[in-house]
């Protein structure tokens, strides 16, 4: 009968054993830089981050100064990536071309002379955004960037035609 109670008790032992037994799961996840550009739905293929609206005007040879917007949107475009990652911002001459850092809006009506514009990267409107010259700049420690543009028309000495005036910008982003 020994011979029994310590077969049952080895028994018991193993599967309390096989009960206990641990296992090792690995848990992994490799962080990529990456971005993720934050605007509006996307239309056609082309992803639209605003507009830039000088808005009414009669007159564009006020002495008093330029005429100034910034891009208009529900909220800002932004870039969402991991911090620290490297950027890069073109902006192109637009449909009506442009050089150095003057582009032009051109008259729906097809006869007006066009006008031209400036954008810049600070509200202050120091720091010019040239035609097709990329800049370059870092994502801070939040994550997130704000992709604001700044727009001027500088005093004209002629006076417009009465139309509108429309551009269409490509904006390249690069991270």
């Amino acid at each position: 009968m020994n011979r029994r109670l310590l077969f049952a008790l080895l028994s018991l032992m193993l599967c309390d054993t096989a009960l206990a037994a641990q296992l090792q799961v690995e848990v992994r996840v490799n962080v990529q830089r990456g971005c993720l550009l934050v605007t509006q739905t996307r239309d056609a293929g082309t992803e639209g981050i605003g507009v830039l609206d000088f808005g009414n005007i009669t007159r564009l040879d006020n002495p008093a100064g330029s005429l100034d917007t910034q891009l208009l949107n529900e909220r800002f475009a932004r870039l969402e990536c991991n911090p620290d990652t490297t950027y890069q911002m073109q902006v192109d001459g637009g449909i009506n071309g442009g050089v150095g850092d003057v582009r032009y809006l051109a008259g729906a009506d097809g006869t007006a002379r066009p006008i031209p514009y400036r954008l810049y990267r600070d509200p202050a409107r120091q720091m010019p955004l040239p035609v097709n010259v990329p800049f370059s700049g870092v994502i801070p420690s939040t994550g997130t960037l704000s992709l604001p543009l700044y727009a001027r028309i500088e005093h004209l000495a002629e006076i417009p035609h009465a139309t509108a005036y429309f551009d269409t910008l490509h904006v390249t982003l690069a991270w």
